[in-house]
């Protein structure tokens, strides 16, 4: 049976919780009424079965995630993880840089330094708490509309990717073996 790439992902986590759903119950309690190696043998009976399906379900689970891997590989999409993840740091870089304040006009800025090359009172100025320095940025308005764009593009391009990732996963298909097994479980 052929199954595409979403579908095969979502059976995977389906198998993960059949699997953690089997009971291996390694213990029994027996009373005064009951005959012990009856009650033992019932329930070591009832724990092979229940090993047995888990194994079943955990090869089942891992055969589907080789193929998927191979499947992955084939189209790709491998590589196109790796370039979302760098578009979406530079996603991050840029939106923080597009976040910085804009440097002070030139004359701004002079007119500050001036201002406290004149000062004569030194003293009042610390003990006011004013600083003997003018800070600004190193970032113009451009630099910011840049650093903005910038991270529209990696954004769009990232979208892009991710769109053809999606492509992948619903168009892509892997052979499912044990499908009876599977069918049995409820899992197709």
């Amino acid at each position: 049976m052929k199954i595409t790439l979403r579908k095969a992902n979502a059976l995977q986590l389906a198998i993960g919780e059949a699997v953690k759903n089997v009971d291996i119950k390694t213990d029994v309690k027996v009373n005064e009424f009951q005959d012990g190696e009856v009650e033992i043998a019932k329930v070591a009976t009832e724990l092979k079965t229940n090993l047995a399906r888990r194994e079943r379900l955990v090869d089942a689970m891992y055969e589907i995630r080789k193929s998927v891997s191979v499947a992955n590989s084939a189209a790709g999409v491998d590589v196109k993880l790796a370039d979302v993840a760098q578009l979406e740091k530079q996603v991050q870089f840029y939106n923080g840089l597009a976040a910085k304040s804009v440097r002070e006009d030139a004359k701004v800025v002079e007119g500050q330094l001036n201002k406290l090359r004149e000062s004569k009172d030194d003293t009042r100025r610390s003990i006011y708490g004013y600083a003997s320095t003018v800070d600004t940025s190193v970032l113009t308005a451009e630099d910011i509309k840049s650093f903005r764009t910038a991270a529209a593009a990696a954004k769009k391009a990232k979208q892009k990717l991710q769109d053809e990732l999606l492509e992948i996963n619903v168009r892509t298909e892997i052979e499912v073996a044990d499908v009876d097994f599977l069918t049995a479980e409820g899992l197709l």
